[in-house]
């Protein structure tokens, strides 16, 4: 089990809650705003998720590899949750809207920091299931293993795997699909 040190800007070692804090905040912030488009959102997940682990019996005694992966699971699942309940609220809205398009993938997220490729792929993660979408952005985003992730999302490293497959293979055709409708003549076919 590994553990991670923290020490707050006194030198002094960091133990429970404030611990865990420290070191799983900013983790699940940008997982839960990838999953959500929405930063705001995010926020809200992550305190929930914080909250939940607050009133969890025993109480975490430090940031373990064991309490993350409890955070990622309680801040997927409250994402889910989340995600759902913003479904049902555009399904009101479209029934009592008269033909009108509500656009909800705009959020507020915006990463300033990822280059032009890495925007295209991260604007294309859209395309993918709820949970190959998860799996995707706990590899590459939190480097996760195999054997971690389906810790996380409770399944075995296999399933893992074929998921992270055909994300990749949806991902891929997306972008090569988004590429040529901006880009017609820059491509040539190859023989």
């Amino acid at each position: 089990m590994l553990c991670y040190g923290t020490v707050n800007e006194c030198g002094k070692e960091q133990s429970g809650l404030a611990a865990v804090v420290r070191v799983f905040q900013n983790p699940l912030l940008r997982y839960a705003a990838r999953l959500l488009n929405n930063v705001t959102l995010a926020q809200d997940v992550v305190q929930n998720t914080f909250v939940k682990l607050a009133r969890r019996v025993p109480p975490a005694e430090a940031p373990t590899d064991e309490v993350r992966n409890w955070l990622f699971r309680v801040a997927h699942n409250e994402a889910v949750d989340l995600i759902r309940a913003e479904e049902r609220k555009k399904r009101l809205h479209e029934t009592y809207a008269h033909q009108r398009d509500f656009d909800t993938d705009g959020g507020l997220y915006c990463d300033t920091g990822a280059d032009e490729q890495e925007q295209v792929v991260l604007d294309c993660l859209a395309v993918l299931s709820p949970l190959q979408k998860q799996v995707v952005l706990l590899r590459l985003q939190q480097g996760l293993s195999y054997d971690q992730i389906g810790e996380i999302i409770g399944e075995k490293s296999g399933y893992v795997g074929n998921l992270l497959h055909h994300a990749v293979k949806a991902l891929a055709a997306e972008v090569k699909r988004r590429e040529g409708e901006t880009a017609p003549c820059a491509r040539t076919k190859k023989n």
